[in-house]
């Protein structure tokens, strides 16, 4: 039963067998019955993989992040125009941090250093939707089916969102008095030991602040699958009219990451990959929370459009997925 469950979620676990075998006996002996057996065993075998999963892929990509040079590569995007200046941004927030706290101060640099506005937006997108830590995590813990769709449609909704968004006298919104030059980067000029432990820093300090967060998601989506009629979920997933859009909101009002959401992700895949690429590419692309941290740069009628466009863009992404799909 158990293997079945994570084989049907679409991910490989490296615990999952060894703790069935160390731990039913104990727990059945101990009264429990198979189904709450089963589900704790499920349970843990998840947080424990993607417990792995979260400081493996956070330490490669923070020892990666040390040697790049934002200062440098601010000034060249600032320099460029057309396809040029909107690729640098996006490899920008493809190599960038993943921490809106990061990413903030860096976009007021920009927008203070000179760069145009929808290159700053298509920056800000992908640092949050494909960055190398969001990147690592689906393509490791989604079947390659889903992340690809998640990869094209967040490359579509960063590139297409973030220009549309940034277009029209956008610029005028934008708060020139409150940017800062000065601003947070993560090039280290250093030897390979201090990024190593820079890289494990990061790591631990991740893990840290997500590990309840994840133990919470992965204990409620073992409960859904153990004890909820999965002809029920799948009636409220499939077929529902409302479930796209409802996705798409509850998505975007997360403010989490993609460890944090990841079981809660795989739950919903099982049932419909629309949804599932709904919820998470709304959830990356954007939260409330971001709100706060953006009125430093942009006044609120930006804000509400680039919200618009990145959820707009998720919603469309669905519908197409339910259309390729057959769904």
């Amino acid at each position: 039963m158990l293997e079945h469950a994570h084989e049907s979620a679409g991910h490989f676990s490296l615990v999952a067998e060894p703790l069935e075998a160390l731990l039913a006996p104990l727990l059945e002996g101990a009264g429990l019955s198979e189904a709450w057996t089963h589900a704790l065993v499920h349970a843990l075998a998840d947080f424990i993989d993607i417990s792995l999963l979260v400081l493996l892929v956070v330490a490669v990509v923070s020892y990666v992040q040390t040697f790049i040079p934002y200062e440098k590569m601010r000034s060249r995007l600032a320099k460029l125009h057309g396809w040029l200046g909107c690729g640098l941004a996006l490899g920008l927030g493809v190599l960038s941090p993943f921490c809106s706290c990061s990413i903030i101060p860096i976009l007021m640099g920009f927008l203070a250093a000179g760069v145009p506005l929808p290159y700053c937006l298509v920056f800000l997108s992908s640092a949050s939707a494909l960055n190398l830590t969001a990147l690592g995590a689906v393509f490791t813990g989604f079947p390659i089916r889903f992340a690809l769709w998640y990869l094209l449609c967040a490359l579509a909704i960063c590139l297409g969102g973030s220009l549309l968004a940034g277009s029209f006298g956008a610029s005028s919104l934008v708060r020139l008095d409150r940017l800062q030059v000065s601003h947070a980067h993560h090039h280290h000029e250093q030897a390979q030991l201090g990024r190593l432990r820079t890289a494990l820093c990061s790591a631990g300090n991740v893990y840290k602040n997500v590990w309840l967060f994840l133990l919470l998601g992965v204990v409620c989506s073992t409960l859904v699958a153990a004890f909820v009629s999965q002809d029920l979920v799948r009636s409220l997933l499939v077929g529902n009219p409302l479930a796209l859009p409802l996705a798409t909101l509850v998505g975007g009002a997360l403010h989490s990451d993609v460890f944090s959401i990841l079981p809660i992700a795989q739950m919903l895949l099982e049932h419909s990959l629309p949804v599932a690429l709904c919820f998470l590419l709304a959830t990356m692309l954007f939260s409330i929370a971001e709100w706060a941290l953006l009125s430093q740069a942009f006044r609120p009628k930006l804000i509400a459009r680039y919200c618009g466009c990145l959820l707009l863009g998720a919603l469309a992404c669905g519908l197409l997925a339910s259309v390729a799909a057959g769904f």
